[in-house]
């Protein structure tokens, strides 16, 4: 058996030829966990100042403040891919379009087409495709259309606003089939057309 000095030794010979890629370790082990540590209080203190920023421009857009597109706009910009950033978008896009300014909405829902994605991503398409109606831009509105028109749960309102688009252009033929293509689709998900089937009937025979 080692006497406790054969032992001594041995865990002095060890930590002379291991100690510093030990200490070396743990220096490396405790930088990670509190850099981590501070990264990710920083990141929640950033978190936390942008919310209260969209709060600001939230509330200045609700209020009517002169300055409100212009304070949008930058906080937008300053981080277009953050989830405020789109929220906000889809708030200067509603303000913009309640005050006659149809090309800032417009504007304002394509950054949040560019950066969103899932369902915030559909439903900004089909707001942008309304608003292209309504300045007859009707080939980007139907451009607009094509992500949503595939996606789960977006596909009645997508084909049902494809067939208002058609309608306005004279192309009774497409609305017909388009209005067709959100009663199927609405039967295949469980939902109601019944809007759609109403302007598909409203279609002359003739037409």
């Amino acid at each position: 058996m080692e006497t406790e000095d054969q032992q001594v030794e041995q865990i002095k010979a060890f930590w002379n030829e291991h100690g510093k890629g030990i200490v070396a370790g743990l220096v490396i082990g405790f930088a990670l966990f509190y850099g981590w540590r501070y990264y990710d209080a920083q990141a929640t203190a950033a978190q936390e100042a942008q919310s209260e920023q969209f709060e600001q421009v939230v509330a200045q857009l609700e209020a009517g403040d002169s300055a409100a597109f212009d304070s949008a706009k930058s906080f937008i910009n300053e981080d277009a891919s953050s989830t405020y950033a789109v929220l906000a978008a889809f708030d200067l896009a509603k303000a913009a379009a309640d005050a006659g300014d149809l090309q800032a909405a417009i504007d304002a829902l394509q950054t949040a087409r560019d950066n969103a994605s899932g369902a915030l991503k559909y439903v900004a398409d089909i707001r942008q495709a309304r608003l292209l109606m309504a300045q007859e831009q009707y080939d980007a509105a139907l451009t607009a259309l094509t992500a949503a028109a595939e996606a789960e749960g977006f596909k009645v309102k997508a084909a049902e606003l494809k067939g208002d688009i058609l309608w306005a252009q004279g192309d009774s033929v497409g609305a017909r089939t388009a209005y067709q293509e959100a009663m199927t689709a609405a039967e295949a998900e469980g939902s109601s057309a019944a809007l759609a089937e109403t302007k598909l009937n409203s279609i002359p025979a003739a037409s």
